[in-house]
């Protein structure tokens, strides 16, 4: 009997050896190979930063920034060990007695419920294994933890764990976490701070602090506990910590993740250079030129002008193949589930007094709009915004762009390239092209100045016929109030933007003068040598124009237009950073009077609505036939700002809406919010250039005996004549001719432009 018992209890460790030993082999053929972690590359968030060094956004599939083991303090470490794996450091990669613990309680449910992992477990799941709970992954689970003890150095697979594992909100990894529940680097943490973030890898949401703060409070005590028990900190420590309530980071999600035109300009330009796998998983760091609190003013004051704007010109006439286009995005929009803040084609179902009704799919809704509906009809597509709780605001057809640029540097500050990037993601400031109107005009009065006009040259403000061979007749130029003025000085054709005035100056002079220096000042768009061009009739960005004024603003030194700093990889290497390409296009001396004759505008002209400012500004207005494009562009010493504001489809904003009406107030605003706080310099007044008080009606200078106003004039060009009939002798002056011109034949659309000698 002893015999038989001794050979059954034989056989049966030899059945179960050979059982384990098939089961080792049937799970372990496949196994995936750990020597691999020797190349793993995480992913990693890449951050984009504000010129200021706050963060305007990140890019990401895992919110991830890999720190090394030597950057996160001891008390951070022992934090997770004290919780997580107490035998981490003596272990081999699992926890023999915590296995058998799990075994049993799983045996007597029948199903896996307990896991007993280690630290080497959990990272092993995370990176090689499904979620799934059987009995087959955990034995796979715990080979490879074993075999990745056996690689890799008890520090190395502390560092990758604590950079894998999930600690919510979004954040992968201590460093993520640190920023997002704290807003400090690990390094910075202290012990309490730490307790909290090893309490969360077991239910991040369970435990997760900004919901369940009396949940997190107590597992942050348990972790502490653990860490008293385990000799890391001293009881006094843990107490002092049990006291403190958790501090958490305030944030707004949008606040952090700004998504607009400008980061979605980030975007395009890193992933075309790059790569988008890079862009969400690379770890850069991307330095930008934006002014983050003027980037978000800009898009504030946009949506507020361009809302009240709409209720002032009306519902728009809608064109067919308007209609049609949002018809198309009404077909393609998801209606299932309407998001809270996005925006959303609607169809109209009935207009009631100043009550639109509508219908999203299956939805209904309304809204309020408070201006003229006589052009709304039942079926015509409608935009609006959904405010959550069956809630919808009206949404304008009308659309902005705007651009506004560090002269001295061609750092773009700010941009918006549309009413809302929720609603189009179409950039007008850069990729939309419309008519500048009058805003084109100084470019042709600078040549003049270049060619040796001054302030108070004469020229006709008379109507003359012009053949157009395009259109086979003749065109004539018309002043806004269709009066002309006869013989005008050039102060006074740009202040009041006189059309027939300045097509004559344009013809005076030519076309290859004002073409060319249109070039050398940014504008891309090939030039064609007819005479509408004197009046902004070519096609052309918000972001050109900003460069034409920017030039003006930086002494006619004109830096091209940028919005990348530098790009700094995972290790630290800056792979790109941005050379300044600034060139001198007009004399100092010339660019001084066009800046005083731009100073006309605001003070006499049609830009005088912007005296309200208080400092030094100059801009122009801009205006297309039958008020289809409104611009403002404008600088002071400090800031260049261009506002676009239209329909994307071609027709009138609204009666006289013109650039001072639709376009300047949005500027005044831009600007009164770029300068708060800040001194605003005037206009440097070059050494080569003198003001002079002049009558403006006799163009002489004022003795006494008649009104004056002072001008700028480069010396040799002032007037020699007193308003009494005296000749006043002034010293000459010399300065060095400089060529400005060069040869535009066969010049293609888009080529750059370099300068003699560059």
């Amino acid at each position: 009997m002893f015999r038989l018992l001794k050979f059954l209890l034989i056989l049966f460790i030899l059945l179960g050896f050979l059982g384990v030993s098939l089961l080792v082999y049937i799970n372990t053929r496949n196994l995936p190979d750990v020597r691999n972690l020797e190349h793993w590359k995480p992913s990693q968030v890449s951050q984009v930063f504000a010129y200021d060094g706050s963060i305007l956004t990140e890019f990401f599939v895992q919110r991830r920034q890999y720190v090394t083991i030597d950057r996160i303090p001891d008390h951070v470490k022992k934090a997770f060990i004290a919780i997580e794996d107490r035998t981490f450091y003596e272990n081999p990669g699992i926890d023999v007695w915590g296995i058998l613990r799990a075994a049993f309680i799983n045996i007597v449910s029948g199903r896996i419920v307990a896991g007993g992992s280690t630290i080497s477990q959990q990272l092993i799941k995370n990176l090689f294994l499904t979620p799934e709970r059987s009995f087959r992954r955990k034995f796979k689970e715990i080979i490879l933890a074993i075999e990745l003890n056996r690689i890799y150095p008890k520090d190395k697979i502390l560092e990758m764990y604590l950079n894998q594992i999930y600690l919510g909100h979004g954040a992968y990894g201590v460093e993520s976490a640190s920023q997002v529940y704290f807003g400090k680097h690990v390094w910075e943490l202290d012990v309490c701070e730490a307790a909290v973030l090893a309490g969360l890898p077991k239910a991040p949401s369970r435990y997760d602090p900004y919901k369940n703060i009396e949940g997190a409070t107590q597992r942050r005590n348990a972790v502490l506990q653990s860490m008293v028990e385990e000799g890391y900190i001293d009881i006094y420590t843990a107490k002092e910590c049990y006291k403190k309530p958790i501090n958490l980071r305030e944030q707004d999600e949008e606040e952090i993740n700004i998504h607009d035109y400008f980061t979605e300009m980030v975007r395009l330009w890193f992933t075309e250079k790059y790569g988008s796998d890079e862009l969400y998983k690379g770890g850069y760091k991307i330095y930008t030129t934006a002014d983050k609190d003027l980037l978000r003013d800009t898009h504030y004051i946009v949506k507020d002008h361009i809302e009240l704007l709409q209720q002032q010109v009306g519902f728009p006439k809608l064109s067919e193949e308007e209609v049609n286009k949002m018809l198309e995005e009404y077909s393609k929009q998801n209606t299932k589930k309407l998001l809270k803040g996005h925006v959303y084609v609607g169809l109209i179902e009935n207009i009631k007094r100043k009550t639109i009704f509508f219908k999203i799919g299956q939805k209904e809704g309304k809204v309020r709009f408070y201006g003229s509906l006589k052009n709304a009809q039942k079926g015509f597509p409608v935009y609006v915004r959904y405010l959550g709780d069956d809630r919808f605001e009206f949404i304008p057809y009308l659309e902005t762009a705007v651009v506004s640029i560090d002269p001295k540097t061609g750092a773009i500050r700010a941009l918006s390239g549309g009413y809302d990037f929720k609603k189009s993601k179409y950039n007008r400031a850069v990729q939309g092209k419309r008519q500048p109107g009058s805003a084109f005009k100084p470019i042709v009065y600078t040549a003049a100045i270049i060619k040796g006009f001054t302030q108070i040259s004469v020229i006709d403000d008379e109507p003359v016929a012009i053949w157009d061979p395009d259109r086979f007749e003749e065109w004539i130029p018309r002043n806004y109030e269709g009066k002309y003025n006869g013989k005008v000085t050039l102060r006074e054709a740009l202040t009041r933007s006189l059309n027939a005035a300045s097509v004559n100056l344009f013809l005076e002079i030519g076309y290859e003068p004002v073409i060319s220096l249109a070039y050398r000042l940014g504008i891309k768009t090939k030039i064609p040598k007819v005479p509408s061009v004197a009046l902004g009739s070519i096609d052309i960005s918000p972001l050109e124009l900003s460069s034409v004024y920017s030039t003006f603003a930086n002494n006619g030194v004109r830096c091209k237009p940028y919005f990348i700093e530098k790009v700094v990889d995972p290790n630290g290497n800056v792979i790109y950073q941005h050379k300044p390409e600034c060139s001198r296009v007009i004399p100092e001396e010339e660019n001084a009077v066009m800046v005083d004759l731009l100073k006309g505008v605001i003070q006499e002209g049609t830009g005088k609505k912007a005296k309200v400012l208080g400092f030094p500004v100059a801009g122009k207005t801009g205006t297309t036939n039958d008020y289809t494009d409104a611009w403002f562009a404008g600088f002071s010493t400090k800031l260049t700002t261009v506002v676009w504001v239209g329909y994307d489809f071609k027709k009138k904003i609204g009666w006289k809406m013109t650039g001072a009406k639709a376009a300047l107030p949005i500027w005044i605003d831009l600007m009164a919010t770029a300068h708060t706080d800040k001194e605003v310099e005037d206009f440097p007044v070059p050494e080569g250039t003198t003001y002079i008080p002049v009558d403006l009606k006799t163009q002489t200078v004022s003795d006494g005996s008649c009104e004056g106003k002072k001008l700028l004039f480069i010396k040799g060009t002032e007037p020699k004549i007193d308003c009494s009939g005296n000749i006043i002798t002034v010293p000459p002056y010399k300065k060095e001719e400089e060529n400005f011109l060069f040869d535009i034949n066969n010049r293609r659309e888009g080529d750059e432009i370099l300068l003699p000698g560059q």
